[in-house]
């Protein structure tokens, strides 16, 4: 027996234009946890994550007569989560504090060494919480960025049709997110040697 051929998210999204209630479900199955997660990052919330997500869930139902396959279907719902996102600062008029604890964790940790002491995994937690202050220390424009990059792994391309920016805008902000985020690691890092000396 053959193995089922996934269909793609294009050809999904051509379906849910036309009215697919079943393709909609199969997408909202496939990209549930990547925008929930996508809102975590952002929020540090998770029943705001939720919502937020299920608000961007609604808007693509809401606009899929308008749907053209140009790109990759992530771009397009992230572009999209991305409105919301920016709806919801407005209307609350602040930006909200950067949460990535479990998502760093669940992205970035480092194979459990069955031999490594308390010290060991006391420098780990360490790293980690400097890493999540340095992100949140981040311009939202380089942190959203940060963030669809180096957590979601999405491309360059797909990130600059979400944000609706220029590839080399993205590329510029990446960098700057990056050197930024080791500046201040090797700050912090650099402080503590010098405390200990």
């Amino acid at each position: 027996m053959e193995p089922a051929v996934q269909v793609s998210d294009i050809a999904l999204m051509l379906q849910v234009r036309e009215g697919s209630e079943r393709a909609f479900e199969t997408l909202h199955e496939r990209y549930q946890h990547r925008v929930i997660n996508f809102f975590y990052g952002m929020t540090a919330d998770p029943h705001a994550a939720n919502d937020l997500c299920q608000e961007t869930f609604l808007r693509i139902w809401r606009v899929r007569k308008r749907y053209c396959a140009t790109g990759a279907f992530p771009g397009y719902l992230f572009a999209i989560a991305r409105m919301i996102w920016l709806e919801r600062c407005r209307s609350q008029k602040k930006l909200w504090r950067l949460g990535l604890q479990k998502e760093l964790n669940d992205s970035w940790e480092v194979p459990a060494d069955p031999a490594a002491g308390p010290d060991v995994c006391a420098v780990r937690s360490e790293v980690q919480e400097q890493i999540l202050n340095a992100v949140e220390e981040l311009p939202e424009e380089q942190r959203m960025v940060f963030v669809m990059r180096n957590i979601h792994g999405l491309s360059i391309e797909d990130i600059a049709k979400a944000l609706d920016c220029p590839v080399n805008t993205v590329r510029s902000r990446k960098i700057l997110a990056v050197k930024k985020v080791r500046h201040v690691l090797s700050t912090v890092f650099t402080n503590k040697v010098d405390r200990t000396v």
